[in-house]
């Protein structure tokens, strides 16, 4: 706003200034009787500081409309390591492959297009600045903005996506427990939109340890638990899924899953 005050300061500077004041001087001719005293327009001019806009968004997701939009604090998440490769290992990528990454990071999409390259890839999360990010980096990825998290419309989190982008055959959760799903409900949503022999690929590559510290911290992110085993037996059961992989361990959490529909 300093720029704006400066300018605007110098335009008005002339009208700004303090009036003269004249004495009037005695006339030996009497003013005609319609006449009346000239008036002094007085101008004032107040410019009130506004609070500092957030930067908009480098790049808008697919069918995006910028507006005010409450964000909430997703940085924490930075997936790295060894954890990040196994996942994406147990995805057993291809070029023709058809991805749908879901509350990725730009960081976890690049690890991924690096990893090896795909037909396509899919980016849903329901924050738009790390979409905007995500897109900013990589323009060839789809973004699609998931409003109100993984509970979009229907219940499942795939409603965001249009239905021309379909039969992925691999499926990154990248956290779940920002979701606000359960087990069931998500595979249940995947399941349509998913080709047969596809793979759900669930992980936390910082671990149990590490997503006890964001339950303290992050509780407005972290709205669930890691789903246990049982509970994913139980889900996957339901929605014709097969466990081909578990791991919950304090520095790694990774649940593969093939759709058998």
């Amino acid at each position: 706003m300093a720029a704006a005050s400066t300018s605007l300061s110098l335009g008005f500077s002339s009208l700004l200034r303090p009036t003269p004041r004249i004495r009037p001087q005695p006339q030996s001719q009497a003013q005609p009787p319609h006449a009346n005293p000239s008036k002094l327009l007085r101008l004032g001019l107040t410019l009130t500081p506004t609070a500092t806009a957030a930067p908009r968004p480098a790049a808008v997701p697919d069918g995006v409309a910028i507006a005010d939009v409450v964000e909430k604090d997703w940085s924490f998440l930075e997936p790295a390591g060894a954890g990040l490769q196994r996942a994406l290992a147990a995805a057993t990528l291809s070029p023709a492959s058809r991805v749908l990454a879901v509350t990725p990071t730009a960081s976890f999409v690049g690890a991924l297009l690096a990893s090896s390259p795909c037909e396509l890839l899919v980016a849903a999360h329901e924050s738009l600045y790390v979409l905007a990010g995500v897109k900013e980096e990589h323009d060839e990825v789809r973004c699609f903005h998931l409003e109100g998290g993984g509970k979009g419309k229907g219940g499942g989190v795939v409603e965001a996506v249009p239905e021309r982008f379909d039969d992925f055959d691999v499926v990154f959760v990248c956290y779940f427990p920002g979701m606000g799903v359960s087990a069931a409900a998500l595979l249940k949503s995947l399941a349509k939109r998913c080709s047969k022999g596809a793979r759900v690929v669930m992980f936390l590559d910082q671990g149990r340890q590490n997503f006890e510290q964001h339950q303290r911290d992050h509780p407005d992110v972290v709205t669930s638990d890691l789903p246990s085993k049982s509970s994913l037996v139980k889900a996957a059961s339901g929605n014709k899924y097969e466990i081909t992989d578990f791991v919950d361990e304090p520095t790694l959490y990774l649940a593969v899953l093939q759709y058998q529909g």
